[in-house]
């Protein structure tokens, strides 16, 4: 009879522990998710602030289950928030997505939409279609004999490739240079590392003229101001356009 009973109590402590369990997941997703709304609304306002234009709604993802322990030590895993189709200053980027780790943030705030949360870390990709990247190319400097309306782009074998037409003593040419894009001082360049022709080899007075004048044959990248003060670290070409990674340091997700 007593073990009946005590079977009895040990079943209904088994569901009481199941139905708390239940109700801590409820309630831990539920401020997960009012976290997420606050941070969505915050993106919302900043980027309108800065004029930056998008697809949709911004995705925001607080990571890190349980959450509610998070909010107790008041900092948190990771923060990402994803735009499609992103616009800065005219300039259209296929996607942007930023990733923020070692956030810290008062739990009372941040639940009700006051106070300041804070990154330690912000890292940022973007892409971008070569189709969106060509507006954006600038070839000031090129020597006069080049017409910068005429230069093609394209990517082989994930390099990049510049086409100028060239026309210097009654000789018509195509110098072809190829390289990758860099970042240099804040600024995305091609960085050259061959410069040929379609032609083959050249006369002696053009192959002088092009020695000469082959480090002119510069070309760089206007890319606009990233959300969050992103400062670009990193670009890689491929088939479809450039990929970009940006990072900055202690950066407020709200109330910037």
């Amino acid at each position: 009879m007593a073990a009946s009973r005590g079977a009895k109590v040990g079943i209904v402590l088994v569901v009481l522990a199941i139905i708390l369990c239940g109700v801590l997941f409820v309630v831990d997703r539920i401020a997960a998710s009012a976290a997420e709304d606050r941070i969505t609304d915050e993106t919302r306002s900043q980027l309108a602030a800065n004029e930056v234009t998008y697809q949709g709604d911004p995705k925001v993802d607080v990571t890190g289950f349980p959450f509610l322990t998070q909010v107790v030590a008041g900092e948190y895993k990771k923060i990402t928030i994803s735009l499609d189709r992103p616009q800065v200053d005219n300039v259209k980027l296929n996607d942007l997505t930023v990733e923020a780790s070692s956030v810290k943030a008062d739990a009372r705030d941040l639940l009700n939409g006051s106070g300041d949360v804070v990154a330690g870390l912000v890292t940022g990709t973007a892409s971008m279609t070569w189709e969106n990247v060509r507006p954006l190319m600038e070839l000031a400097g090129l020597p006069a004999q080049i017409d910068p309306s005429q230069v093609d782009l394209k990517v082989v074998n994930n390099k990049l490739e510049l086409r100028f037409p060239l026309q210097y003593q009654g000789f018509q040419i195509t110098l072809i240079a190829r390289g990758s894009m860099v970042v240099e001082t804040g600024k995305v360049r091609l960085k050259l590392e061959e410069v040929t022709s379609e032609q083959g080899n050249l006369p002696p007075i053009v192959n002088n003229f092009v020695k000469a004048n082959q480090g002119r044959l510069q070309v760089t990248v206007r890319l606009p101001g990233l959300p969050y003060n992103l400062v670009i670290n990193n670009v890689q070409t491929t088939d479809a356009g450039l990929q970009v990674t940006a990072s900055a340091e202690n950066v407020k997700l709200t109330g910037q």
